[in-house]
């Protein structure tokens, strides 16, 4: 994101900049087009001036010409004389007449030459005003893209907090797992613990039953002796019922039965409690059983459901993950897009930047002194006509040597921009580069830390197993313990099945003893065996109530055998759930754990790409640098080439310059000619200026390096030379033929 910030941040930078160059081109180019308009006003003016100044120069040589025939007539009356002045003022005539439709010639020439110069300027600067419309559309194109650019990485920025919430909710389900895992290892633990004091109990429980066996064998024989004495007594009573007693002994032996049978209602009615608290604690047993499973069934729902929640979630990550490579790669795309035409909105004011400057005084003054010095070569041009074909080569040798250095020029630019471009996608490959690393280092740290918790979570669940093993061995022994303790209960129901019985049969004797003892009341009995009597049934009665005491102990014992036993089984329903859930979470680390491998066995691979892109970049790059030195040791050649012939030409030029210092007279009248023959050939001050040499060079490479200044009493003729030209030079004087005179 930084990145996307700083590129968008230099594109608008760039655009700013391009805007502010096409608005100082645009003023320049305004700047420009009114001094194009002085200058074809200044032009104007020296042509009319010029204009004038040859009728002059034609009135003062015409009437030079009267003037000389008037002499001419006065002083020779031969006709050999007059023909030779006829000839000469014929010749003069058509000097005259050929030197006006040659002006008049030049004059439409400039004229057609100022309106190709407007029309040239005119078309430039609408090229201009059009390359300043595009620029100004690139420019908004960019502000759209930019700001099209922003919006989307607004959606990123949603999309990565959107994605930084995911995972924040995922770690914190994460800590929450942890949690859980700690809590039930923790309960695991606590469960051993409660184990560990099950055992405790149990054995206690098992010593209390070797009591309690122990307890039941002596009541069997307090059983068997109280049937010895019952027996007894019902011998006695056998006794007692041929015998006679008092009355008080009956009234205290019908007393002794009431009493007993008010015992006996209680301990029925104490058995009936106990019977409906067993019931109320096997109910409240099955109740908390099918609580216990529907917990269970919860459990299991809510981790269902949160594997869900995991997968996806991480089909969602992995989902915005591709979305996100996916708008990255369109990004890049883009930023390639928006770099491309920079550099081409680069390069087009770097051709805008090409065209002339603004006039300079300094370089009109240099131009005028390099013109002062050429001029002779514009005078005596015509005697290099032999050389014009060796001039015509030299030409293509400069057209071809200008094309080669435009050519190279351009390889140039455009290794440079090759280079740049491959600069900048092997930058971008390195921060791609990098970024891989990175996430590969951070795969490969959380790969080993998975590697670690499922190294600790194998070890807890080769603990559990332990455990389990432990629990299923100690829960057989439970079982068969409890097995053994039902069969034991079974056979103290069944004792005390027999002491009920024993005690209904009891009971029945003491009806049939107080039924004895009515019968007996009525006769007189002995004291001392009614004595015995209620002796031996408060003996009974204690014994039965001994009986009773150990029964309802019995029973207590009993229930809390069941409930120890129904809480060892669901400790063992728990700890087979807790093992279950650890298989789980092993097996869904491991799915974790393969799919970071193939994720990183995927970014192995992209990273091999990028190392594969990189190493063909870097080739290209070093492809693009030797045809860039090939081409910058092609163009130093080029140079040099252009550098001795200019320095050749310059040479000519100051070996021909000392023949034109004879004729320094003829300068200062023939400034306003040489200026007018440049502006005719292109070559003014604002065309020099603008680097526009190309007619100098032409002349300089056509090889006319000779000077002569041609000067006549007359007039002063300046024209081509032809090589059968012959010049009688005497008296500083010098005689052209008539054919050369109308080659003028």
């Amino acid at each position: 994101v930084g990145d996307l910030w700083a590129d968008l941040g230099q594109e608008q930078a760039a655009s700013a900049q391009a805007a502010e160059m096409l608005e100082a081109e645009t003023a320049e180019r305004l700047r420009l087009d009114k001094e194009v308009r002085e200058l074809q006003a200044r032009c104007c003016q020296l042509q009319q001036q010029k204009d004038r100044l040859e009728m002059e120069a034609m009135e003062s040589r015409m009437l030079r010409s009267a003037d000389l025939n008037g002499h001419l007539s006065d002083e020779d009356d031969g006709v050999g004389g007059s023909s030779v002045y006829k000839q000469k003022y014929e010749r003069a005539v058509r000097e005259a007449e050929m030197t006006r439709r040659k002006a008049s010639q030049q004059h439409e020439e400039e004229l057609e030459k100022q309106l190709l110069a407007r029309k040239a300027t005119e078309k430039r600067l609408t090229e201009a005003l059009d390359s300043l419309e595009e620029g100004r559309q690139a420019v908004g194109q960019w502000k759209r893209k930019a700001q099209k650019l922003a919006a989307e990485l607004q959606d990123l920025k949603l999309l990565v907090e959107e994605h930084m919430a995911r995972n924040a909710e995922l770690e914190r389900k994460q800590r929450r797992f942890d949690g859980e895992l700690s809590t039930a290892s923790e309960g695991m633990r606590q469960e051993r613990a409660q184990r560990e004091k099950v055992q405790r109990e149990k054995e206690a429980l098992y010593a209390e039953k070797l009591s309690l066996e122990q307890e039941l064998s002596a009541v069997r024989s307090e059983l068997d002796s109280q049937h010895d004495k019952l027996g007894s007594l019902r011998r006695e009573m056998d006794e007692l019922s041929f015998s006679s007693h008092g009355e008080e002994e009956v009234a205290k032996l019908k007393r002794g039965k009431q009493e007993l049978e008010r015992k006996s209602r209680e301990q029925e009615e104490e058995l009936e409690d106990l019977a409906g608290q067993v019931q109320l604690l096997e109910q409240a047993k099955l109740r908390l059983e099918m609580a216990l499973e529907k917990q269970r069934q919860e459990y299991k729902r809510e981790i269902s459901l949160r594997e869900e929640e995991m997968d996806e979630a991480r089909a969602a990550a992995s989902k915005k993950l591709r979305n996100l490579e996916s708008l990255l790669e369109s990004e890049q795309e883009e930023r390639q897009a928006l770099s491309r035409q920079r550099q081409e909105l680069e390069r087009r004011l770097g051709e805008l930047s090409a065209l002339p400057p603004p006039r300079d005084p300094q370089v009109e003054r240099r131009l005028r002194r390099d013109l002062r010095r050429t001029r002779a070569l514009l005078q005596d041009a015509q005697q290099r006509l032999e050389g014009a074909r060796d001039g015509q080569a030299a030409r293509a040798l400069l057209r071809q040597l200008k094309n080669q250095l435009e050519d190279a020029e351009f390889a140039k630019t455009a290794a440079m921009k090759a280079r740049q471009g491959a600069e900048m996608e092997l930058q971008e490959v390195q921060c791609q580069l990098e970024e891989v690393l990175r996430t590969k280092n951070e795969s490969e740290g959380r790969c080993i830390q998975l590697t670690r918790e499922k190294s600790a979570l194998q070890m807890q669940l080769e603990e559990m197993e332990e455990e389990q093993a432990e629990l299923l061995k100690k829960y057989r022994s439970a079982v068969q313990q409890m097995a053994s303790d039902q069969k034991a209960m079974a056979e103290q129901n069944q004792q005390i099945l027999d002491l009920e019985s024993e005690k209904h049969h009891l009971r029945e004797q003491v009806h049939d003893l107080s039924s004895k003892m009515d019968h007996l009341s009525s006769q007189a009995e002995d004291s001392h065996a009614v004595r015995r009597l209620e002796a031996k049934v408060r003996d009974l009665e204690s014994r039965l109530e001994l009986e009773q005491t150990s029964k309802a102990r019995l029973e207590s014992q009993v229930a809390r055998l069941k409930e120890q036993s129904g809480r060892l089984q669901e400790e063992c329903e728990q700890a087979a759930q807790r093992e279950h859930a650890s298989q789980e979470g092993c097996r869904k680390l491991q799915r974790q754990l393969r799919e970071l491998r193939e994720d990183c066995a995927s970014l192995q691979q992209r990273e091999a790409e990028a190392h594969q892109r990189c190493h063909e970049l870097e080739l290209s790059l070093e492809n693009a640098e030797t045809d860039l030195q090939g081409t910058k040791q092609d163009l130093k050649l080029a140079c040099q080439r252009i550098q001795d012939l200019q320095a050749a030409l310059e040479e000519d030029l100051d070996s021909g310059t000392d023949l034109a210092d004879d004729d320094s007279e003829s300068d200062s009248d023939q400034d306003m000619d040489v200026d007018s023959l440049l502006r005719r050939h292109g070559l003014g001050p604002h065309k020099m200026a603008a680097g526009d040499c190309s007619p100098v060079l032409s002349r300089r490479s056509s090889g006319s390096v000779g000077l002569s200044l041609s000067r006549s009493n007359e007039s002063t003729p300046s024209g081509p030379v032809s090589p059968d030209a012959t010049e009688q030079r005497g008296n500083g004087r010098t005689l052209y033929k008539d054919d050369q005179l109308v080659d003028v």
